[in-house]
């Protein structure tokens, strides 16, 4: 079966390689032709050559180079708005061309959208799940309060760490393990390995034990015994959770999904790419969701929870019919931050995803049709390399205002319609009024 999987994927490349010689002949043809063809463009009133900022004063245009032509002075006002709405349909619909210096932003625009809305989906239920934990099942105390203290601090780290931790983390290491499995020095041996799934298998059980004799007995206060056992479960918990990195880490039965592609020197998701980049700053807006879902909850009346209670309702359906919608608007104020937050940064892109010039978008119509492990272009990023990076920066100025203008106005509609369902959900939640 193998056999006759490589036979046809050798057959299929045969056939991609014949098309793809086919296509190069036809663009040098093109481009033999087109260094034919050649046009002078001269002002009628001096004399003088015009444009003389796309080649030298002496060389001809090449036809390639002519996107359009217009007679400003013969044009009425209708005329001219068809030729400016034009010339924005093409700046927002085509593909960036001539170092980036001319022709539109259609695939920045996409990257920039897609990065958003992933960043969004992954950070918002992590950050709501931790700040549930941290007010409704934490114990107030020292380790919560150091926890806090952390997830505050977190929010004032430089981006660019971020982006360095998201390449070693994301894209070096668990990319990696992806496209090729274990490395040889943490793969452990299949005696090794059965050990240790056995030993974490007694931790477990051991975890669970402890902290169920560590429980009080019923309407008595705890004793020291019980508090020592539940530091102990923790303890145990801990080991467990290690012994399972360990396992999936050094599994000697997974070789990668990619490993083919990362012989080659081509990995899938072991190099920068749109998921790691989305993680990375899900990781660094994080803070942000966390505090606001945070200060939603304890906002919700504790007499809603006490009335549940009463009703016999349990702790989880008393968060999950009454708190969790009471809260619902602040969590959307929290990811609505998270997204104005993550939308601007471009430091840890360079990093981690964000490229100069990529024709390859990270959604198409080819299953799975969301290529995630593709680089992609940002307006920030695209922003600093016209402006700072541009052969000619004084030429691509205009464009910079303009691609600048593009990306606030991204932002803002992407925050106008999160803050728009803020509003219908609190609508619904206040109901009729009497």
């Amino acid at each position: 079966y193998l056999a006759s999987m490589r036979a046809d994927l050798e057959l299929r490349e045969q056939e991609l390689q014949l098309e793809y010689d086919a296509i190069l002949e036809e663009i040098h043809a093109i481009e033999e032709a087109d260094s034919q063809l050649r046009v002078t463009v001269v002002e009628e009133t001096n004399g003088q050559f015009a444009p003389t900022s796309q080649t030298l004063a002496d060389q001809r245009l090449h036809m390639s180079q002519i996107v359009r032509q217009v007679r400003p002075n013969t044009m009425g006002l209708q005329e001219k708005a068809g030729v400016y709405f034009s010339r924005w349909w093409e700046f927002l619909s085509t593909f960036p061309r001539e170092a980036n210096t001319e022709g539109g932003v259609y695939p920045v625009i996409i990257g920039t959208v897609l990065l958003t809305l992933l960043l969004t989906i992954v950070v918002t239920p992590m950050g709501v799940i931790a700040a549930l934990y941290l007010r409704e099942y934490a114990k107030q105390g020292f380790v919560t309060s150091m926890i806090r203290i952390a997830v505050n601090n977190l929010a004032g780290v430089p981006s660019i760490v971020y982006g360095v931790f998201g390449l070693g983390f994301f894209c070096y290491t668990v990319g990696s393990y992806v496209d090729v499995g274990p490395s040889a020095t943490t793969r452990m041996s299949v005696s090794g390995w059965w050990l240790t799934l056995l030993l974490t298998g007694f931790m477990i059980v051991a975890a669970i034990a402890v902290r169920l004799w560590s429980k009080p007995d019923p309407g008595k206060v705890p004793t020291s015994m019980n508090i020592a056992l539940q530091r102990v479960s923790w303890l145990v918990w801990g080991i467990s959770v290690l012994g399972l990195v360990l396992l999936v880490s050094g599994t000697p039965y997974f070789n990668g999904l990619f490993e083919a592609r990362s012989s080659e020197g081509t990995p899938t998701f072991g190099a920068r790419g749109l998921l790691w980049a989305s993680l990375t700053l899900a990781l660094l807006t994080l803070p942000v969701v966390i505090v606001a879902t945070e200060e939603a909850i304890a906002a919700v009346p504790n007499s809603m929870r006490e009335g549940s209670y009463g009703c016999g309702a349990s702790k989880w359906q008393t968060l999950r019919r009454i708190v969790l919608p009471g809260a619902l608007p602040g969590i959307l104020t929290g990811a609505i931050l998270a997204m104005a937050r993550g939308a601007g940064e471009v430091a840890p892109l360079m990093l981690v995803g964000a490229v100069k010039l990529n024709q390859d978008l990270p959604v198409d119509s080819t299953a799975p049709f969301l290529h995630a492990d593709r680089s992609f272009m940002h307006l920030g990023f695209h922003i600093y390399d016209l402006g700072f990076q541009s052969p000619d920066s004084q030429a691509a100025r205009p464009l910079v205002w303009t691609t600048t203008l593009l990306f606030l106005t991204i932002v803002f509609a992407l925050n106008l319609v999160a803050i728009v369902l803020r509003a219908k959900v609190r609508s619904r939640m206040a109901g009729p009024t009497v």
